[in-house]
């Protein structure tokens, strides 16, 4: 990493610098394509200092700490992220929409990017111009394109400045709203963060989780998914919701819904035959009721595809899950039985 202690140059002082590098880290390339990304680094340290002789750089550029961002920093002001590829394309995994590690003052930075197939070659350019999307690992990480049209990059596409995203305080909320936009049905964002109930990078079976786990996604998807209450369940949001937010994939989903045949429950004071669904609703309602209001809101439009979130959640919630629910569920109302179950346990 590298970093340049005075403030305030010029940006136009600092192109010339890199484009006086880039013609010498293109020279070397080209004489030998076998150097590794720490010593690519290297070598854009070397030859930033080499070329600022002269400059109100010189003297200034130094590497810093090995997981800092960005790679190279000048004047305290503009920085420098170093990526290599040995393949003939101009595309990588670029840094964490967090920046968690960005080093402080630092206000522009570029991208030096040397690629070693087909004909060697480095280009620089303005990091926010080159970020089309947004890629997962484990976290959300912005991909680089170095051949990217200007007016492209993603926050082109989000409507907001690279600068107002990366401070806003809630960047990945602002990144999650933009692209629950862009999903088609039975779609889901696939990232663990703060806010996933799973932490683990690793895919379990439904059966193996601990029984509170599995109570949680049922409760879950009740209030998330009205469409579980239709004559024809659609469970597709429901294996979507497995994965992302409890790590955890089932061969047999509709069984933790349906298994187990009509059941008896009190509704309105009088025994009735309901679906397994139905009955699971009617016996979780008090934790239904509790849960649907430490749901976060925008979670809740997402998946109930509404404008806005009334302050009784739960009127809303009925009125969604009575929509499609007559015929092939009883004669009963979905809301009906949580009701009828709700004012049982809290009797």
């Amino acid at each position: 990493m590298i970093y340049s202690e005075k403030k305030n140059a010029h940006e136009e002082r600092f192109v010339e610098l890199l484009e006086k590098s880039k013609k010498l880290l293109v020279a070397h390339l080209r004489g030998d394509k076998s150097i590794s990304a720490l010593d690519f680094e290297g070598l854009v340290c070397d030859k930033m200092q080499e070329v600022s002789i002269g400059t109100e750089f010189e003297g200034t550029i130094k590497r810093t700490g090995v997981y800092a961002f960005p790679d190279i920093v000048a004047n305290g002001y503009f920085g420098v992220e170093v990526k290599i590829t040995s393949k003939d394309h101009w595309t990588s995994t670029g840094n964490s929409v967090l920046e968690t590690s960005r080093m402080e003052d630092v206000e522009r930075i570029f991208i030096m990017f040397g690629k070693l197939g087909g004909e060697p070659d480095v280009r620089y350019r303005l990091y926010q111009e080159c970020l089309p999307e947004i890629s997962v690992t484990h976290s959300p990480r912005y991909r680089i394109n170095m051949d990217l049209p200007k007016g492209k990059s993603i926050f082109d596409k989000m409507g907001v400045s690279y600068d107002e995203l990366r401070t806003s305080g809630d960047t990945i909320q602002q990144i999650k709203s933009y692209y629950r936009k862009q999903l088609k049905d039975g779609e889901g964002l696939w990232w663990i963060d703060e806010e996933s109930e799973s932490s683990s990078p690793v895919i379990k079976q439904f059966r193996t989780l601990e029984p509170e786990n599995k109570e949680r996604f049922k409760i879950d998807c009740m209030i998330l998914l009205p469409e579980l209450f239709k004559n024809r369940a659609n469970y597709e949001r429901a294996a979507t919701y497995m994965i992302t937010e409890f790590g955890a994939v089932s061969t047999s989903l509709r069984d933790a819904f349906s298994a187990g045949g009509q059941q008896e429950v009190l509704v309105a004071r009088e025994k009735k035959s309901v679906s397994q669904i139905l009955s699971q609703l009617h016996d979780c309602a008090s934790k239904i009721a509790s849960r649907i209001n430490e749901i976060d809101e925008e979670l809740l439009k997402f998946y109930w595809q509404v404008q806005s979130i009334e302050a009784d959640r739960i009127r809303q919630w009925k009125y969604l899950i009575d929509k499609d629910a007559v015929g092939g569920l009883g004669n009963e109302l979905p809301s009906e039985v949580f009701q009828s179950g709700y004012e049982e346990t809290n009797s």
